[in-house]
């Protein structure tokens, strides 16, 4: 497993892993978390997805901020926020094996990049419709190549809660 790229502090990426020999390799979404513990008291844990493509001066980005529920004051238990460039074809291509797979596990890691646990959830959280928006924003193909740019822009123009709350549409 590759951590190269993991986020600073808590967050969310894909990475591809064998859990299972006679399923083989498929997309997962690593949850890096700084205070696993918290999670891990949970009797079960529900998980839910708001995913968008937020335009930027610099070109779009893709955002997928995983939420933990309940909500309270409009601040989610834990939200993971995982940003990605939509124009990349890499994105494209691990969001269609993710919208193939029945399944989708999690596997929550703490600061240091240890497994604490795997959660299993039945893969309703529409990745077909996400990828089909990456399709579109690819035949846009509009924005810099500078994928940094975007995502400054991204975070100094979109707030989260914000995001979760349905404020931009």
């Amino acid at each position: 497993m590759s951590l190269a790229i993991r986020p600073q502090g808590a967050g969310a990426l894909f990475e591809e892993m064998t859990l299972d020999e006679r399923i083989g390799p498929e997309a997962v979404v690593l949850l890096i978390d700084t205070a696993p513990e918290e999670l891990l008291a949970q009797r079960s844990l529900t998980i839910e997805l708001k995913a968008g493509i937020a335009s930027t001066k610099y070109g779009p980005v893709l955002f997928l901020v995983w939420w933990i529920p309940p909500m309270a004051n409009g601040k989610p238990f834990a939200f993971y926020e995982q940003l990605m460039n939509p124009l990349h074809p890499g994105v494209s291509g691990i969001l269609a094996r993710v919208a193939d797979q029945t399944h989708l596990h999690i596997v929550l890691l703490n600061i240091d990049g240890q497994v604490q646990t795997v959660f299993e959830y039945e893969n309703n959280f529409g990745f077909g419709g996400i990828h089909a928006g990456v399709q579109g924003a690819r035949v846009a193909g509009q924005g810099s190549a500078d994928f940094n740019l975007a995502k400054q822009a991204y975070q100094q123009d979109y707030d989260v809660y914000e995001l979760l709350a349905g404020v931009y549409g």
